[in-house]
């Protein structure tokens, strides 16, 4: 047989030991990604946070300027949607990166706990109420 003949492929294990590479590849990978999810839906909510806390300043700004002296909204949803007198509207939705509201109420859902902001109309804050180690990643 001549070695022009013969064909080449790999062997048995060569290929075992590829598919235990990549094996140990992706158990590493794998939660690194999760996690990064995770921090995607935290940063979405501290933006969101931000912004309605930004919005209620920029309210209490326009009603001293109107002459109507520093009040804040009594609601921050209009027509159906959270936060839009003082932000973009969303949806009322208790899926995973989204904001649900009873009242002035309002909890923002994550895959693990979800955390709880409280609007005091009076005041014109938007504070947490969740367990301290959940507001310290909204201040």
């Amino acid at each position: 047989m001549s070695i022009k003949n013969q064909k080449r492929a790999f062997t048995l294990i060569e290929l075992i030991f590829v598919i235990v590479i990549l094996g140990i590849l992706a158990s590493v990978a794998i939660p690194n990604f999760s996690g990064t999810v995770d921090n995607a839906y935290v940063a979405k909510a501290q933006a969101k946070v931000d912004t309605v806390r930004s919005g209620l300043q920029n309210y209490r700004s326009t009603s001293i300027l109107k002459g109507n002296g520093a009040t804040y909204p009594s609601s921050l949803d209009k027509d159906g949607k959270l936060f839009a007198v003082v932000a973009e509207g969303e949806d009322n939705s208790t899926e995973v990166g989204k904001w649900s509201a009873d009242g002035n109420i309002y909890t923002y859902h994550t895959r693990d706990e979800n955390i709880v902001f409280e609007y005091n109309a009076t005041t014109g804050t938007f504070e947490c109420k969740s367990p301290e180690s959940l507001c310290n990643r909204f201040e």
